[in-house]
């Protein structure tokens, strides 16, 4: 597979722009856009860069790259919020999640 539908693949598979993905690589969109539309070759550590990227979560958030799917946290201290401190249903709360993650827990550990 050439450098270029590799680039394609990995912004298609972490829903990148393609400013954004200049902005990770530092440089411009028009190199960019070079690389990509026009043919040019891109640089070969561009290679080993990539690489790295697919692989390494980490390496991806410092580039500023990662498009984590982070759950909603919701409004902790609004009120109707059952975690909020001082409510008479977070100690329910806090029962019902220790029972979801200790049954979660149980059922990756069970031999397959």
């Amino acid at each position: 597979m050439m450098l270029r539908d590799r680039l394609r693949a990995f912004m298609r598979q972490r829903g990148l722009t393609r400013r954004e993905l200049a902005d990770g690589l530092d440089t411009s969109p028009h190199t960019l856009r070079g690389w990509l539309d026009r043919g040019r070759t891109p640089p070969s550590i561009l290679a080993s860069l990539l690489d790295v990227l697919e692989e390494k979560p980490q390496a991806r958030s410092r580039l500023g790259l990662s498009r984590g799917s982070k759950l909603p946290r919701g409004r902790s201290f609004q009120p109707g919020n059952p975690w909020r401190l001082n409510d008479p249903r977070r100690k329910a709360a806090l029962r019902e999640a220790r029972a979801r993650k200790r049954q979660t827990v149980e059922t990756s550990t069970e031999p397959c």
